[in-house]
C-alpha cells in the first residue's frame, strides 16, 4: 500500500534549475467552464491527484506564480510526494507560509484508504478517468491486480466516455460505504490515510479564497478529533458527531489546506 511519506516537504526553485528527469505539471487550480445544463458556469478543479498516485515515486516541478505556490506546496505534501515548486516574487511568502505551517504538522507514514483499486494500462483514457474520480472524491489507489480488500476494483478502462464509467463506480461503491465525502463545495478535494485507530483526513481547497461551511463524513466512529487549519489558528469543528456508522463534522472556513486527525 502507498505510505504518506513523513518528509515529503515541498521545495523552493529559486533561480536554480529543476533537477534532471523531473515531471512538469501545471500549478493547481480552479477554471470556470460553461454547464451546458444551465445558464451559468461551474468549477472545474485543475489537480494533480491523479498524477501523484500514477506515479508517486517521481520528482515534480511545478510553476506556481503568486499565491498558488501556496496550494502547490499543499497539493504535493497531502499525496506525500516529491515536488520543487517554482514561483513569482510575490508567491515566495505564500510559499513559505504554507511550508512553516507544514512542518508543524504531524504527518505519519499511514497508508492510503481507498474504496477503489485502478489497474493502470498507462492510456490517457486510465487517466482521465482518475482525474474524474479524484475531482469527484471517489477515493482510489493504483493496483496491479484485483484487490479483494476493496469494495470495487477496475481492470478494464472503456473507451469512450470516461465520465459515464466513473459515474458507474460510484453507483458500485454506493454512497453510503464512501469513506470519505464532501458537502458544501465544489472546489475541495480530500485525501484519507489511516491504520483503523487513526485518520487524517487532508483536504485541498483549489479557490484561492475561503470556503464556508464544509461538512465532511469520515466512514466510521472516531470519537476525537483535532484540527490544523491553514492561516486560522484554534478552530474547532462544528457540530461534531461520531456514531456506529461514521463520524461528521463542519469546518466553518478553510483556507488552501487542513489535516484533521481523526482516533478511537
Amino acid at each position: 500500500m502507498l505510505l504518506l511519506a513523513a518528509a515529503a516537504l515541498p521545495v523552493l526553485l529559486g533561480r536554480q534549475p529543476p533537477p534532471a528527469g523531473c515531471v512538469s505539471v501545471s500549478s493547481p487550480s480552479v477554471n470556470m467552464r460553461a454547464n451546458v445544463a444551465r445558464a451559468t458556469s461551474s468549477p472545474w478543479v485543475d489537480s494533480n491527484a491523479w498524477r501523484f498516485l500514477r506515479n508517486p515515486r517521481a520528482e515534480f516541478c511545478i510553476d506556481s506564480p503568486g499565491k498558488q505556490s501556496a496550494l502547490a506546496a499543499a497539493e504535493a505534501f497531502a499525496y506525500g510526494v516529491t515536488a520543487f515548486i517554482k514561483t513569482s516574487e510575490e508567491g515566495v511568502q505564500s510559499f513559505h507560509k504554507m511550508l512553516s505551517f507544514l512542518k508543524g504538522l504531524a504527518v505519519l507514514d499511514l497508508p492510503a484508504m481507498a474504496n477503489i483499486g485502478i489497474v493502470d494500462d498507462g492510456t490517457a483514457q486510465a487517466g482521465e478517468l482518475m482525474n474524474l474520480l479524484s475531482r469527484r472524491n471517489l477515493l482510489y489507489r493504483v493496483v496491479k491486480g484485483a484487490d479483494p480488500g476493496l469494495a470495487v476494483n477496475v481492470s478494464k478502462i472503456e473507451w469512450g466516455n470516461p465520465s459515464k464509467q466513473a459515474y458507474a463506480i460510484r453507483q458500485q461503491v454506493g454512497d453510503d460505504k464512501r469513506l470519505l465525502r464532501l458537502y458544501g463545495s465544489e472546489v475541495v478535494l480530500g485525501r484519507l490515510t489511516g491504520n483503523g485507530t487513526r485518520v487524517q483526513v487532508h483536504l485541498i481547497n483549489y479557490s484561492q479564497r475561503p470556503v464556508t461551511g464544509l461538512r465532511v463524513r469520515v466512514l466510521a466512529n472516531y470519537p476525537h478529533a483535532e484540527a490544523h487549519i491553514f492561516g486560522i489558528q484554534d478552530q474547532k469543528l462544528i457540530d461534531f458527531i461520531a456514531d456506529a456508522e461514521a463520524t461528521e463534522f463542519t469546518l466553518a472556513s478553510l483556507n488552501e489546506y487542513a489535516v484533521i486527525d481523526l482516533t478511537r
